[in-house]
């Protein structure tokens, strides 16, 4: 079935004759359509990735190696940094693609008739979060291509390229419950957003985005430690630096957390966003913005 013939029945009860993939498919790219209105916003934001890998490519002229190798990761920072980068775009798109959807509906006063289709608002959020994961993909790759340009220390092979991808997923999913619980204070609140906004924060902080763990004091290194994103990044880097693959004791550590994190905590957001929908439905304040 062509894109055009799916998009007329996606909301009508000829719906149930298209697979739920065929409607992920197509609402992944009605939000890249949605996006890639805004041109020169994508040419902007690619751009703004270059010069954030420029900046950090230059400390790395004055930050001392020795803190990058004490916590395991070789001794240049750069290449240290240009993971974190690399890695956050896949953070963002876990914590804010559901909310931003859920926004951009309410604001458009689409939300209630998105919810009352036979096709499940899960679908349409697969499909944005799908959208994500691929214009993060994106990024990935430009910004090793611009690391590797720029002499970064790392190990490109089919292994370590296998076992990034597979950490990537995991991130990914281990971060989503965060981004539901994110997207329940939005239907719940409107313009409020402070879950997302303070995870994010506490992310680039203390999970070792831009500098190690290990330098934080002893009680913040403790909060570091429940955040998923510090073991995915500790996974990639240890891949990509020393190149190791997936049977490595420490990857198969970080992964073993990002498990806990995924069997966790979804049935928790789950409930949470389950909670904030019911209350919002029976006031009657599901197209309100």
């Amino acid at each position: 079935m062509r894109v055009e013939e799916v998009l007329e029945v996606i909301g009508s009860k000829e719906s149930s004759s298209v697979s739920p993939w065929d409607k992920v498919i197509i609402a992944m790219i009605r939000r890249a359509k949605i996006r890639f209105n805004y041109k020169i916003w994508i040419v902007f934001d690619f751009a703004n990735t270059f010069f954030m890998v420029l900046t950090y490519f230059l400390l790395a002229f004055i930050v001392k190696p020795e803190s990058i190798s004490q916590a395991g990761y070789g001794q240049s920072y750069f290449t240290f940094a240009l993971i974190g980068i690399a890695v956050s775009h896949y953070v963002t798109a876990s914590l804010r693609s559901l909310s931003i959807t859920l926004r951009f509906e309410q604001f458009h006063g689409t939300l209630e008739s998105v919810l009352s289709t036979p096709t499940s608002f899960i679908i349409i959020f697969l499909g944005d979060v799908l959208y994500y994961f691929l214009y993060s993909t994106a990024f990935l790759v430009l910004i090793i291509g611009i690391g590797l340009a720029l002499n970064a220390a790392l190990v490109i092979n089919l292994e370590t390229m296998l076992t990034l991808s597979i950490l990537v997923i995991l991130l990914v999913l281990a971060n989503l419950p965060i981004g539901i619980i994110s997207a329940a204070m939005v239907l719940r609140f409107k313009q409020g957003d402070p879950i997302g906004w303070l995870i994010t924060w506490i992310n680039n902080l203390l999970s070792g985005v831009f500098f190690p763990v290990l330098l934080l004091p002893t009680q913040l290194r403790f909060v570091s430690l429940l955040l998923p994103l510090t073991f995915s990044l500790d996974a990639i880097r240890y891949s990509l630096i020393w190149g190791a693959n997936l049977l490595h004791s420490r990857i198969i550590r970080d992964i073993l957390y990002m498990v806990i994190y995924i069997v966790v905590g979804y049935p928790i957001s789950i409930k949470i966003f389950s909670i904030a929908y019911d209350s919002v439905r029976k006031r009657g304040e599901l197209s309100a913005y």
